[in-house]
């Protein structure tokens, strides 16, 4: 085998790192809204901010056709052959043969629809034809199955960064939305060009034939169901406002969770980096091995979930209208409201990406996404007509709660419920100290930003000092417990390579 594609276990990389990149990659993405949100929320209006989020949602919809499950069933395919070239190039191509399909059937659609349906604002619809035709290149699922997020996230660095500087250059008045939509559509193309070349170095030419194909069709759908489930809950509320609802609506709410992405990205990363690392175990019967990574994995997303969680909650009425400017005053509420759905959200994320998926539970996961979609549409068409963005929120949080209660019921063998939470609990009273103090710290009769640096700073401190004396509490206590730093500081496990 040629050097080029000798891609075996040269080497441990540790999760920790991984996990850095991870973060670092998901922050890439959440901290874009939050850099350019202030100047676009200025120079746009609501309504036009609004219809930038409807088209963009409408768009990602024919997205997520384009990759079918790929990203769950494409990442632990990859993760599982990593270590055999020949066999991960195998994988490779015909996955990605699906994805080509897949993704000229979506695009074709896409236009369709814009040239049949569509007669207002037609120019932003065709602008985001460039973001649909980016699920025709995206292979990040291959990366990350190859647990290579130093390079996805050195990618997404230099895509974000120029789309930052794309705004500030060419979006300068009310009217510039068409610039705005080609700006950010066409970057998000390129961003999923760049990895395009890379590939060479991991995958080599192999012989495809239909039964290579075949055997990836079932188990990649059986995936796309709770992806398409998935995405539906999350996206019909955008949808269903811009429906019911006016874009300005649309906007308040978007700005919102803009924010709360923030605290989610970091939640989704860790999940990210220790989906393919379980795959790659279980593919190799460490099952003992798996069981210690969950443990400490899972507390490490309590004790992420509720400092987040809460910490938004606590800085959000000082915070919004600082950020987005008192025009978006309504966004508070629903900043502080979504918060609150990240800490279940966080849990059946991790439960997914953690069990679920790298244990092939694909059955259960479809019922549990399925049923979260079927509750969150129902909630939205009773709530949303009445109560708008605030319907949308409550209905969010409903869901992710059925979720999260179906998903432990389900697998109480696995993740006993007391122990979770005697775990969790201690991180939610410590949050809730957390968000106490930056409330009653925004009282202060300071400026804006001194405002918030005094609220973050103390109720961070606050967090971490109750954290760390519950950690040496737990530790005399039992010795071989781990602390979610300790857990940070020595995951090592597994095998593979990150060049």
């Amino acid at each position: 085998m040629t050097k080029r594609v000798k891609q075996t276990a040269e080497g441990s990389p540790k999760l920790n790192s991984n996990m850095l990149f991870s973060v670092l990659y998901r922050l890439s993405i959440c901290v874009l809204p939050l850099v350019v949100t202030p100047y676009i929320a200025r120079v746009l209006s609501p309504d036009d901010n609004g219809a930038y989020v409807f088209t963009s949602t409408i768009a990602c919809f024919f997205i997520m056709f384009c990759k079918l499950g790929l990203e769950s069933y494409g990442n632990r395919t990859i993760a599982a052959c990593r270590d055999d070239p020949e066999e991960r190039s195998r994988a490779f191509f015909s996955l990605y043969i699906i994805q080509l399909i897949a993704s000229a059937v979506s695009v074709l659609a896409y236009i369709g629809m814009v040239g049949m349906f569509i007669t207002e604002r037609r120019t932003v619809y065709w602008l985001q034809l460039m973001y649909v035709l980016s699920g025709l290149f995206d292979v990040n699922w291959f990366f990350y199955g190859m647990e290579r997020f130093k390079l996805t996230t050195a990618r997404s660095l230099i895509s974000r960064g120029l789309i930052i500087v794309g705004v500030f250059l060419f979006v300068k008045t009310e009217n510039d939305l068409a610039i705005y939509t080609g700006v950010m559509a066409g970057l998000f193309l390129l961003e999923q060009l760049m990895l395009v070349p890379c590939l060479g170095k991991f995958v080599h030419p192999v012989k495809i034939t239909f039964a290579d194909v075949k055997k990836h069709l079932v188990p990649n759908f059986k995936l796309f169901v709770p992806i398409l489930a998935l995405n539906l809950y999350h996206w019909t509320d955008k949808l269903m406002l811009g429906f019911f609802c006016d874009d300005r609506t649309i906007s308040y709410y978007n700005y919102a969770e803009s924010i709360i992405n923030l605290p989610k990205g970091v939640i989704q990363a860790l999940s990210a980096v220790l989906l393919p690392r379980f795959a790659y175990m279980v593919a190799r019967n460490k099952l003992s091995e798996c069981k210690k990574l969950m443990v400490g994995s899972m507390e490490l997303v309590y004790f992420a979930a509720c400092a987040l969680c809460f910490g938004i909650v606590g800085v959000s009425p000082v915070f919004v209208p600082f950020f987005l400017g008192e025009a978006y005053r309504p966004t508070i509420l629903l900043t502080i409201e979504l918060a609150i759905v990240v800490l279940p959200m966080s849990i059946s994320d991790a439960i997914q990406s953690q069990y679920l998926v790298p244990f092939k539970k694909d059955n259960l996961n479809m019922a549990a996404i399925t049923l979260g979609a079927i509750v969150n549409i129902v909630m939205n068409l009773i709530l949303i007509p009445i109560m708008g963005a605030s319907g949308a929120v409550i209905g969010t949080l409903l869901t992710e709660s059925t979720v999260f209660v179906f998903l432990i019921v389900r697998i109480r063998d696995v993740i006993g419920f007391g122990k979770m939470l005697s775990s969790l609990l201690p991180y939610m009273l410590f949050g809730a100290l957390e968000a106490g103090l930056a409330l009653l710290l925004g009282r202060l009769p300071l400026p804006p930003v001194p405002r918030l640096a005094v609220m973050i700073v103390s109720a961070a401190a606050l967090y971490l000092a109750l954290s760390c004396a519950y950690f040496a509490i737990r530790r005399k206590r039992d010795i071989s417990y781990e602390s979610p730093v300790t857990f940070l500081k020595n995951s090592r496990v597994g095998i593979g390579g990150d060049d």
